[in-house]
């Protein structure tokens, strides 16, 4: 077995960390009883799980891109 095909790409692990934040954020901020929780849930939260899931569907289109292809010509 390989252990550079096992490994996630970078990018994978970024858009997942971007989660995990972006779900904290957003749990964080429903405890939170102030108008400005609802900015944070919103715009900090929001903001967050939107470009981790962004990153991870570019991840995907650029995991299966051949860079080196013949027909690129």
């Amino acid at each position: 077995m390989n252990l550079d095909n096992t490994r996630l790409p970078r990018t994978f692990r970024l858009s997942g960390v971007l989660l995990v934040l972006g779900l904290l954020t957003e749990m964080l901020s429903l405890h939170w009883i102030h108008p400005l929780a609802f900015m944070g849930f919103i715009i900090v939260g929001g903001a967050l799980l939107g470009v981790g899931v962004l990153l991870f569907l570019y991840s995907l289109l650029v995991m299966n891109h051949p860079t080196g292809s013949a027909d690129s010509e």
